[in-house]
């Protein structure tokens, strides 16, 4: 009889306790792969978003530098389509007003005032880019000097 009972025993299935721990080692598994992805995924995100950023500030730096010197320039905003790069871009009606309905995801803010100590001759300009419709603020923005030559 002996030899039936182990033959009985080697054949029986896996314990509770064997499931339990192979369940918890898959779900630990499972886990560490689903945060991956999502890392991974916001990273990417925020790669994309400060690569927009960044064209957006050098495209602003280039308007200043192109346009000539005038003591009555007027501040500006301007909305950036980030996720639909095809549509047209209108620009707003005035100075850190609301983007149009849209898929505009960024908006930069455009001013500037004299420098204090050559007023007539130096335009220190500044350009803050914030996130649309949120309106937050990204990154420190960057000054520019303007010359009058």
């Amino acid at each position: 009889m002996p030899a039936l009972k182990d033959r009985r025993r080697a054949q029986s299935g896996a314990t509770l306790v064997e499931l339990l721990v192979s369940l918890v080692i898959a779900s630990l598994a499972l886990a560490l792969i689903v945060g991956t992805l999502s890392t991974g995924l916001l990273d990417s995100t925020i790669a994309k978003r400060n690569t927009a950023v960044q064209a957006v500030l050098q495209y602003e730096m280039e308007t200043i530098s192109a346009s000539k010197f005038d003591a009555g320039a007027a501040t500006y905003s301007d909305c950036f389509a980030t996720e639909s790069p095809t549509s047209p871009i209108a620009a707003p009606s005035g100075y850190r007003t609301d983007c149009p309905s849209g898929p505009y995801t960024l908006r930069a803010d455009v001013s500037w005032q004299p420098l204090a100590s050559a007023p007539n001759a130096v335009q220190v300009w500044t350009v803050k880019v914030t996130s649309w419709p949120s309106d937050a603020a990204i990154g420190s923005g960057i000054s520019l000097y303007k010359i009058d030559r």
